[in-house]
């Protein structure tokens, strides 16, 4: 379960996509002065979406040859 933010944490939406027909995801970034994320924090969120895009399209694909 995940903790909750404390009050002068900021938070900003970065990402939100569906998933299926009624579900979606969002991801949001937070930083306690409120900026923006930087080049490497893009490139560590750009990483874990590659990386459980490939878990999915692996499952699926186990699914569709059962």
């Amino acid at each position: 379960m995940t903790e909750p933010l404390p009050e002068q944490q900021k938070t900003t939406l970065i990402v939100r996509s569906p998933l299926s027909e009624d579900g979606s995801i969002s991801i949001y970034f937070s930083s306690r002065d409120g900026r923006l994320m930087n080049q490497e924090e893009w490139y560590h969120l750009k990483e874990l979406i590659e990386l459980a895009n490939r878990v999915c399209v692996k499952q699926q694909a186990r699914a569709q040859n059962a």
